[in-house]
């Protein structure tokens, strides 16, 4: 306990003591004092290295040599002797009225001076520099000083809208390397891309045609020129004849039979029958079907014997002492 009051008291009143014998502070003091009491925090923790990081914010909120100090110190105990020795080339210039400052300065530089290679660079306008794609001081500035491992490096200076340069270093333990670095030509502005002419698309016209007319209804046409009904009903006439022949022929078997009775006289007069049957049956058929086909089937206005070709017309007559039906036709 009584080491870290005595740790407190060592880091208190160096800072009360340059308040007194500093000028106003600027910028943003309460900023400055609240990473200020971070840092100590984290200084009393043994976090270096993250108390290093809060002295140097308190710093830049308003620049203080107290903090700056304890900035180096904490770098120091972090075994970052390259970052202390360069906060050490700040105190020295800057807070070189400040006694325990330009001390403390002196003695960083002294142990670390021989052990690092110091770089000096300037340039015009005022630009940033990288090391090993590491920032090396705060912002843009026309004059860099640090201190950098030695050994192989590489250096990058940065101006805004003006582009990189970049440098190879060979860095020895114990020397100085002064470089004065120039920007380079301003970046030219990148052409606007042409806005291209938006064509609308026209549109499209609609012709509504009118509708077709509905088609004629049409009667169909008969399919059968009148030839067709009269063979039929030609063939009805002598199936006709045939069966009035044929009746009268069974009638006269019977009235053999009833004179004279016998079994042929049976059998002959039943065959007749049968046949006189048939061609009742044959001349019903042909007769029904001659009236459909003439009633539905036929043109009767001359239209299908005319597409067929031929005329026709019945013809009525003897035949061998009998009476005959027939169609006569003509091409």
């Amino acid at each position: 306990m009584r080491q870290v009051i005595c740790l407190t008291l060592l880091l208190v009143t160096p800072l009360a003591a340059a308040q007194e014998g500093a000028s106003p502070p600027t910028g943003d003091v309460n900023a400055a004092a609240a990473a200020f009491q971070e840092g100590q925090r984290l200084q009393l923790a043994r976090e270096h290295a993250r108390a290093a990081e809060f002295f140097e914010i308190a710093d830049q909120a308003s620049p203080s040599p107290a903090a700056l100090r304890s900035a180096i110190r904490s770098h120091q105990a972090a075994g970052y002797a390259t970052r202390a020795a360069t906060l050490a080339l700040r105190a020295r210039d800057r807070d070189a009225a400040d006694p325990q400052s330009a001390q403390l300065a002196a003695a960083v530089l002294a142990e670390a001076g021989p052990r690092l290679t110091r770089v000096h660079v300037t340039c015009s306008p005022a630009c940033a520099v990288t090391v090993d794609r590491l920032a090396v001081v705060g912002g843009a500035q026309e004059s860099h000083t640090f201190f950098v491992e030695p050994g192989a490096r590489a250096l990058e200076t940065r101006w805004p809208g003006r582009g990189v340069r970049a440098r190879a270093l060979e860095c020895v333990a114990g020397q100085s390397v002064e470089l004065s670095l120039d920007a380079p030509p301003p970046e030219a502005p990148v052409p606007a891309a042409p806005t291209p002419a938006v064509t609308l698309p026209r549109a499209p016209v609609i012709v509504v045609a009118p509708p077709p007319p509905p088609p004629v209804a049409r009667s169909p046409g008969r399919p059968l020129p009148p030839v067709v009904f009269w063979v039929g009903l030609a063939a009805t006439a002598v199936s006709g004849g045939v069966l009035l022949w044929s009746g009268l022929d069974t009638l006269s078997a019977r009235d053999a039979y009833v004179q004279r009775p016998s079994e042929a006289g049976y059998l002959d007069g039943a065959g007749r029958e049968t046949r006189t049957d048939a061609l009742i049956a044959t001349t019903a058929v042909l007769g029904v079907a001659t009236a459909v086909v003439g009633a539905l089937f036929t043109e009767w206005s001359g239209r299908g014997a005319e597409r067929a070709g031929l005329r026709v017309a019945p013809s009525f007559g003897r035949v061998d002492g009998g009476a005959g039906v027939g169609v006569v036709g003509s091409f």
